[in-house]
């Protein structure tokens, strides 16, 4: 399988790893398996990287691409936020390294499932197959319950005649696929410049299928008990409601005397990334340590 995915701020991220140190390594988003790639390139030989995805499918990309590597590793396709009974599964008590990457993959954009605007085939958005899809949703919601979802988890200002667009095309027919939902958003939001009207729209329906603000919420209240001491996060953030749970969460934990930040200054991409990455625009690095 031809692998294109980069991982984002990678550069970044190895530079706060001490390998002569760290042993166990969590990606705990793990997808193609960028980040970990280079992780493992660089652990010892008695390293350990655990890795994590909801998505079946994008684990056996990473695995297929870890595997060249010779050393030591384990998948789970499991929600990251439930980590540590993984972790407990395997007898490990505390690991050096965690990474959060909340990001999603070119990989989740092309395997028919509905994150593309030009998906003819689903709606569904979900991460795991078992997820209850976006399709059900945009079809049963009522017009406030859509409202909530649109300012709620994209910031969207447009939202009421958005929604009422939807209830107007769906008296019609249902909506199934990811393209019938961006040309109902286009009737409202108009194209300016390479950034497609429907960005926020579907940010926030996927946003929401898969709680991925509830999962950051759950995970940000219990990882610092698994961490060892001098042990590292790195958390790379995409959206700015997301960003600011990451950020007040870490904050709360920095008061309590349980971590600190390694960056004091939120970290985010050079433009040479930018431009061979241009999804990489919005990523936004936080990094702290146990004490």
């Amino acid at each position: 399988m031809d692998i294109k995915h980069k991982p984002v701020l990678l550069n970044e991220v190895i530079s706060f790893i001490d390998f002569s140190k760290y042993k166990i390594f969590l990606d705990l988003t793990i997808g193609e398996g960028g980040h970990s790639e280079e992780i493992l390139k660089r652990a010892s030989e008695d390293s350990l990287l655990i890795g994590f995805d909801l998505d079946e499918e994008i684990l056996k990309v990473a695995e297929q691409r870890l595997m060249k590597l010779n050393k030591k590793f384990i998948l789970f396709n499991e929600n990251y936020k439930d980590f540590y009974k993984k972790l407990k599964e395997i007898n490990i008590d505390e690991v050096d390294f965690m990474l959060l990457d909340l990001g999603f993959s070119s990989f989740q954009l092309n395997n028919g499932r509905g994150f593309s605007f030009l998906d003819e085939k689903s709606l569904h958005m979900g991460y795991s197959k078992l997820t209850k899809g976006a399709d059900y949703y945009i079809n049963k919601l009522n017009k406030r319950d859509l409202i909530y979802i649109f300012e709620e988890y994209g910031e969207i200002k447009e939202s009421e005649k958005i929604a009422d667009e939807i209830i107007k095309y769906r008296k019609k027919k249902k909506i199934e696929t990811s393209i019938e939902l961006s040309k109902i958003v286009e009737k409202v939001i108009k194209r300016k410049g390479k950034i497609h009207p429907a960005t926020k729209i579907f940010q926030a329906l996927r946003i929401f299928v898969n709680k991925e603000f509830e999962n950051l919420r759950e995970f940000l209240l219990v990882f610092s008990d698994y961490l060892n001491k001098d042990g590292i996060l790195e958390v790379i953030s995409y959206h700015s409601v997301e960003d600011r749970i990451v950020k007040n969460g870490l904050k709360e934990l920095e008061e309590m005397d349980k971590l600190i930040f390694l960056n004091k200054k939120v970290i985010t991409p050079s433009e040479f990334e930018i431009k061979e990455n241009r999804r990489s625009r919005s990523a936004k690095l936080r990094v702290v340590q146990k004490i």
